[in-house]
């Protein structure tokens, strides 16, 4: 039996922040292996993901270390956390799983889709982000372990915003894919004159 902790987004593109959370979880050794699982369809962010499914996956497969692991299993999913775990209960029946959210998703996790099944069957790895509390109420209805590890301050917003802007992101994404973020983004993000 083998422990494996899920991170699930769009990653939008992939960056530092990403990372630093799955180098974190790896070093608490609560799991074996951290598994990126950029999704297709994200119900919260229907109209703003920019890179198709296969740029984006391709991103995270580039910046992988040891210990971690792209799979493409969202690439036709629903978007919903539940169905994905589903699939993937079946599919890997030897594995356990820990699905990895932020302390800002504690307050909405009632509202996501099949919230009965997800707290019944699914162990949450929360980490906590400032600004956000644990929210007792909901602690007490889900499976979970908190990992207090400090989030580094960057989002895939910021590093889009940036590129739009024409501003750096070194320091933002790994630089072994820099150029890489800047050749498949800046055509999508910079206005054409």
């Amino acid at each position: 039996m083998s422990y494996l902790a899920l991170l699930g987004g769009s990653f939008d593109p992939v960056h530092n922040g990403h990372l630093h959370i799955a180098r974190g979880i790896l070093d608490a050794r609560i799991v074996d292996s951290v598994i990126f699982l950029p999704n297709a369809i994200h119900n919260f962010k229907k109209d703003s993901i920019v890179l198709d499914f296969h740029s984006r996956y391709e991103l995270v497969r580039e910046v992988m270390e040891p210990g971690m692991q792209v799979w493409d299993d969202d690439a036709q999913g629903t978007g919903y956390t539940s169905d994905l775990l589903q699939h993937l209960y079946q599919k890997y029946p030897e594995h356990q799983f820990f699905w990895v959210i932020g302390s800002d998703n504690l307050a909405s996790l009632d509202r996501w889709h099949n919230y009965s099944w997800l707290k019944e069957n699914v162990k949450f790895l929360i980490i906590p982000r400032p600004g956000y509390p644990l929210i007792p109420k909901v602690l007490k209805e889900i499976k979970h372990q908190v990992l207090n590890l400090t989030p580094m301050d960057i989002s895939s917003t910021q590093i889009r915003n940036n590129i739009a802007a024409g501003l750096s992101i070194k320091g933002l994404v790994p630089d072994s894919i820099l150029e890489k973020v800047l050749q498949l983004y800046k055509p999508l993000l910079t206005p054409k004159t």
